[in-house]
């Protein structure tokens, strides 16, 4: 279809004119550190990766580049965002394509590219009827799936994990979220139960999973009316400290939680989309099918967007009511999923983080054997924990070393803290990162042990 613009859409001027138009942006880094304190939220500086920010300029496949053009191996891939790499050609064509014609469709109308995601994701399920609803971020995401619970049950109370993270805000997403640091002065939803999280490492039972289970069935016999509407859970725990979940432990906890009524929710926001290698699903390492999926993060690539599959019957009770997302099923975020989609299974890329992820981890375990300060290496694919303690025996947490080397190390590794005392490296690359970029990494932070440990 050919169409033409009136001139007032500024098709008669060139792509330098318009461009001399848009409001500038600032590459030298005294000026840009200057207009975001001047312009952007305080609370940025709480969440950040470095002491100094890192002022970025442009990104290729698992590197970075700053304004004045140093590389970075990047171990965080944006906050678990990039999973095909930036500038992915799967995700940059499918997106070009979909520019061409329109960037955006709400669901009040129609566009094949929803459906089509939807398809995808619903056929890396297990058999059953799934559905598939789009939203821009996991914390609506997680919102969503607490509501069709609530509104399926016909019940309130939903339990959670301790050290769990299921969003930054939004009223259920947060009061979720059992990591004290994201819990600001104000009110949280109601009718949140939190289970003591079976931490192989530090939990409070130890290792093992009983004592776990039990607390988890005291606690529904005691905080609750014997009635539940969900239970959500990550089947590992990211911004807690990369801290995988027993098989036996999810598996014993669904059933109470089902035997009360409850849905299951599994939180796969940082776990999906080919990151722990054997699966596109993390649950599914553990034999498990829940009720409901929530993903996001890696999905769109960098482009926002989030998804729920659930089982068609659940979703249907949210039909007595109108709901809608602006921009949930945004074509050009469904074309970058697409992308992302086609990186992974033609494109490689979940083999890809299995066989890399397991090569990490051997290397991590061996550099373990020769630092003391190395208390715990844990997780799978390319989701990798590496938590330094003080004491091996006291397990005290090295939040300090953990900071120092986090700024140290950014000269040319981009790495971020976790766990709810900051001490663990949460090492989630894209998923393009090769065995020689993995060594490059434990090389650098085998020689800042030795310095500063």
């Amino acid at each position: 279809m050919n169409h033409t613009l009136p001139n007032w859409h500024g098709s008669d001027l060139s792509e330098a004119e318009i461009l001399d138009q848009l409001p500038p942006l600032e590459w030298d880094y005294d000026t840009a550190v200057e207009n975001r304190e001047r312009y952007l939220s305080p609370v940025l500086k709480t969440f950040q990766a470095t002491t100094r920010p890192i002022l970025l300029r442009s990104g290729l496949g698992q590197y970075l580049w700053d304004a004045a053009g140093n590389r970075f191996i990047d171990t965080v891939a944006m906050n678990q965002a990039i999973s095909a790499g930036y500038r992915s050609p799967y995700v940059m064509t499918a997106v070009k394509q979909q520019l061409d014609s329109m960037q955006h469709c709400s669901t009040m109308w129609m566009h094949p590219g929803p459906a089509s995601l939807a398809k995808s994701l619903v056929d890396k399920m297990p058999a059953g009827d799934w559905v598939v609803h789009f939203l821009s971020s996991g914390t609506e995401a997680v919102d969503l799936a607490v509501t069709m619970a609530r509104n399926y049950t016909g019940r309130h109370t939903v339990v959670g994990l301790r050290s769990a993270y299921h969003g930054g805000v939004g009223a259920v997403a947060n009061a979720l979220t059992s990591i004290s640091r994201f819990h600001h002065k104000v009110t949280g939803a109601s009718g949140i139960l939190h289970a003591t999280n079976p931490d192989q490492y530090r939990g409070i039972h130890g290792a093992g999973v009983e004592p776990y289970v039990a607390e988890f069935r005291a606690l529904m016999g005691a905080s609750t009316n014997g009635e539940l509407a969900a239970y959500i859970f990550e089947p590992i725990q990211g911004y807690g400290g990369v801290i995988p979940l027993p098989t036996e432990y999810i598996k014993q906890t669904m059933e109470i939680a089902r035997s009360m009524g409850g849905v299951v929710i599994c939180d796969e926001i940082q776990t999906a989309i080919g990151r722990t290698g054997k699966h596109f699903y993390g649950f599914m390492e553990h034999g498990i099918v829940p009720d409901m999926v929530v993903m996001a993060k890696g999905l769109g690539n960098g482009f926002p967007i989030s998804a729920v599959v659930v089982r068609r019957d659940i979703a249907e009770a949210m039909t007595s009511r109108s709901f809608m997302s602006t921009y949930g099923s945004n074509p050009t975020c469904c074309a970058a999923a697409r992308g992302v989609m086609a990186a992974l299974g033609p494109g490689g890329l979940q083999e890809n983080a299995r066989i890399v992820g397991e090569e990490a981890l051997k290397m991590f375990r061996e550099l373990q054997t020769r630092h003391e300060v190395i208390g715990d290496i844990r997780g799978s694919g390319m989701m990798i924990g590496v938590e330094l303690v003080k004491d091996r025996d006291t397990k005290a947490p090295a939040s300090e070393l953990v900071a120092k080397i986090a700024d140290q190390i950014a000269d040319s590794v981009i790495v971020t803290k976790a766990g709810a005392n900051a001490n663990v490296f949460r090492l989630v690359p894209p998923l393009c990162l090769t065995v020689e970029d993995a060594a490059e990494v434990i090389d650098r932070l085998d020689a800042l042990l030795s310095k500063l440990a």
